[in-house]
């Protein structure tokens, strides 16, 4: 059962990159989108307690979305805050979605936020199929994004496997 909301696994971004200067919205949303998906995909569950939406400009969390518009960031790490208590969200987050969120961080701290963007615009993508086949602002569908992550998950394992046949052919020839 996910146990986060949004704002504390974007928290959990904004912690990392330990930056005073705001990120935009559409990075952070982003990879949170992205952590999810992972997390849906190796874990078997979704990270967050509630679904994305399908914005014109890829998956947004409403909730990530209101607080930052109506309470803003605080903080030295520029973290999200409810705006209601002004309190920093957080959340306790376990030792597999540790790993989740330091490898997202990891491959895609440097990506801007366009960049983010288009990678979950991809066709096919579960943004794509909510996007054109439900509507604008319609829910993305939690089964379609852990599918849609286990065929990348697949896909990278088998350009991996690919990769070290390679060079395992290449030294053997060598030799």
């Amino acid at each position: 059962m996910p146990r986060h909301s949004p704002c504390a696994i974007a928290n959990e971004f904004l912690r990392r990159r330990g930056s005073s200067e705001y990120p935009s919205q559409m990075y952070i949303q982003k990879l949170v989108a992205i952590a999810n998906g992972w997390n849906l995909a190796i874990n078997g569950e979704p990270l967050v307690n509630s679904a994305p939406q399908a914005w014109k400009n890829g998956p947004v969390f409403r909730q990530i979305w209101d607080f930052i518009k109506e309470g803003g960031h605080k903080g030295p790490n520029c973290e999200i805050a409810d705006p209601v208590t002004g309190q920093i969200v957080t959340g306790r987050v376990s030792g597999s979605e540790q790993d989740i969120i330091d490898h997202v961080w990891k491959k895609y701290r440097n990506y801007t936020p366009q960049q983010l963007s288009d990678l979950t615009h991809q066709a096919n993508s579960p943004w794509a199929h909510a996007y054109f086949e439900k509507g604008r602002n319609a829910e993305i569908d939690t089964e379609r994004t852990r599918q849609y992550y286990i065929k990348l998950a697949l896909a990278g394992r088998s350009h991996a496997e690919e990769e070290q046949s390679i060079q395992t052919a290449g030294r053997i020839n060598a030799a």
